[in-house]
C-alpha cells in the first residue's frame, strides 16, 4: 500500500511536534539515568572541578548487599514503613470510598472537603504534624490529650520517642526491634496516611462508578448481605484499581524521604534517607547510585508480585 503525499506530510508534522519533547525527555530523564546507572559502578569522588571516578565493577552492589549493619536494616524498616502504610491506606481508602459511594445529603461536599489532605504540600504537611507531635506543652497533641484529661496538665507526652512498641510481649518486642521499629516510625505513618489516604478514596471511588448496579441488585435478590456483596462483587472487581493503587504507593513508600527527613532527619534510616546520607552527606556518589538502582530492582519485584496476583484483563 503507497504512503500518500498527505500522509507523509502528517508523519513529517507529527515528528516535528514531538521532537522538543522527546529532546526534553532525552535530556531530563534517560541521560541522567544512564548516567547514574554508569556511575553505579565507579568509585565516584568530588574533587575539584569534577568527579573522580575508577571502575570497580560490581563492588558497590556487593559492598551493600553483605553491609548487615548498615543495608538490610534499612530494608527491614523500610519494608516495614511500606507494609503497615498500604494496609492502614487500603483498608481506610475502601472503607470511605465505599461510604462516599451512597446517596446522603451533602456528598458532593465531602468528596471535596476529603481531597484536602492530599492538596496539602509534603513539607507542610510534614511540619505541621512535627508540631502536633511536639513533646511539649505547645505540642497540639498533648494539649488536645491535657483537655481531655487523658494526660495529668504537668506530663508532656514524647510521641517521636526511640522506644520499641510492644516492650515486654514475648515475641513482637524482639521482632519490632529486629525490624528497627520505634514510636517515632508509627507516628510518622499516622502523618503519611493522613495525607495520601484521600488519593486511595479518589481511586477506589472511580473504581466502584463502573461496577453496574445491577449486580448489587440481584445479589440481594438472592439474599446476599453487605460483606458477601463485598467479597464476590465489589473486592474482585475493584482488582485492576488495587493494582494500581499497590504500585503506585509502593513506589512512593519505598523510597520516601521527604516526611521522614523533615521531621526526624537521620534518625530514622529508611533506604531513601540512607541514600542521601551516602551519595549527598558523604559524597560517595557511586555507591549512592548502586544503592538507588537496588531500591529500584525491590520495587520492580514487588510490582511483579502485585500483577501476579491481582492481574486481570481489564487491569492493563
Amino acid at each position: 500500500m503507497e504512503i500518500t503525499r498527505q500522509e507523509l506530510d502528517d508523519k513529517r508534522l507529527s515528528r516535528r511536534l514531538l521532537s522538543p519533547s522527546l529532546c526534553i525527555i532525552l535530556l531530563v530523564v534517560v541521560f541522567p539515568l544512564l548516567f547514574a546507572f554508569f556511575l553505579s559502578f565507579q568509585q565516584a569522588e568530588p574533587r575539584a572541578g569534577g568527579i573522580d571516578m575508577r571502575f570497580v565493577g560490581l563492588d558497590n552492589y556487593i559492598y551493600f548487599l553483605k553491609s548487615s549493619d548498615l543495608f538490610w536494616p534499612s530494608v527491614r524498616v523500610t519494608i516495614y514503613f511500606t507494609i503497615v502504610s498500604l494496609a492502614i491506606e487500603l483498608v481506610l481508602g475502601i472503607a470511605m470510598a465505599l461510604v462516599l459511594n451512597n446517596e446522603f445529603p451533602g456528598r458532593a461536599f465531602v468528596r471535596a472537603l476529603i481531597l484536602i489532605p492530599w492538596a496539602v504540600p509534603t513539607v507542610v504537611n510534614a511540619r505541621m504534624w512535627e508540631w502536633i507531635y511536639a513533646g511539649s506543652q505547645y505540642g497540639a497533641l498533648n494539649g488536645l490529650m491535657k483537655v481531655l484529661r487523658i494526660l495529668p496538665p504537668d506530663v508532656n507526652k514524647v510521641w517521636l520517642g526511640f522506644d520499641v512498641p510492644f516492650q515486654g510481649v514475648p515475641i513482637l518486642e524482639p521482632f519490632m526491634r529486629w525490624m528497627g521499629v520505634t514510636r517515632a516510625l508509627h507516628m510518622i505513618i499516622i502523618a503519611d496516611t493522613w495525607k495520601v489516604t484521600p488519593l486511595v478514596v479518589l481511586l477506589v471511588l472511580a473504581g466502584l462508578q463502573t461496577i453496574p448496579e445491577s449486580l448489587y441488585e440481584a445479589a440481594t435478590v438472592d439474599g446476599a448481605g453487605f460483606w458477601r456483596k463485598l467479597t464476590h462483587i465489589t473486592l474482585p472487581l475493584l482488582r485492576p484499581v488495587l493494582l494500581v493503587v499497590l504500585v503506585l504507593r509502593t513506589m512512593e513508600l519505598f523510597r520516601v524521604f521527604d516526611i521522614i527527613y523533615i521531621i526526624m532527619q537521620y534518625s530514622i534510616r529508611v533506604l531513601g534517607i540512607l541514600t542521601y546520607e551516602i551519595g549527598m552527606k558523604f559524597l560517595q556518589f557511586g555507591r549512592g547510585a548502586a544503592l538507588s538502582f537496588l531500591i529500584a530492582l525491590f520495587i520492580l519485584g514487588l510490582a511483579a508480585i502485585y500483577i501476579r496476583l491481582f492481574y486481570t484483563e481489564e487491569a492493563l
